[in-house]
């Protein structure tokens, strides 16, 4: 799936924040990689949304803005160990620096990632109309889940309900055999 909607769409900080979730689970697995404990990967992955949203109007819409993102976040983390290193002024060879910062392997791509934004669109109309519609709001049109709630006149909770139920079918349908593997972990 591509890093925004199909059509160009506005930079605004409702925009941001869809985006940012779109990719908050590949910036997070590799701010605590870099940081190696849980409290300066929040702090790192804090940092990096702020420089993002700040520099919004650099963004390119259609380009990738997982690597966009994760470039941001790895010129913050070498910043980081700059300004440690002359924090405590230890003697640090370059070659260990080098390892500190060096870029992590690239990942394999998921599963999901394979998935056109035609085949979702095919499978959100082998799901109920219920489920499919919540979904197409919230993840395609980016509505927080009160304004969807307003606009079908249901609560904010069915919402989350229908959200998850719709997101379980969808796997269901785009990825056979995955199922397992996610609701174990």
């Amino acid at each position: 799936m591509d890093s925004g909607p199909p059509s160009t769409p506005t930079l605004d900080n409702r925009w941001f924040s869809a985006f940012v979730r779109t990719h908050e689970a590949a910036l997070r697995a590799t701010a605590l990689r870099l940081c190696g404990n849980a409290a300066e990967a929040n702090d790192l992955l804090q940092d990096t949304y702020e420089r993002g949203f700040r520099n919004l109007s650099r963004y390119r819409p259609g380009t990738d803005g997982r690597a966009w993102l994760l470039t941001i976040l790895h010129h913050l983390f070498i910043d980081k160990c700059r300004s440690k290193t002359r924090e405590r002024r230890a003697d640090v060879s370059a070659e260990e620096l080098e390892e500190r910062i060096a870029a992590p392997e690239p990942e394999a791509a998921p599963a999901w990632a394979s998935i056109s934004t035609e085949q979702l669109r095919e499978a959100l109309t082998r799901i109920p109309e219920e489920f499919a519609t919540v979904y197409r709001l919230h993840a395609l049109e980016g509505m927080p889940y009160q304004d969807i709630a307003e606009r079908l006149g249901i609560p904010k909770a069915t919402v989350g309900t229908r959200l998850i139920r719709a997101r379980r079918k969808l796997k269901e349908l785009l990825m056979p055999g995955a199922t397992g593997k996610a609701e174990a972990s």
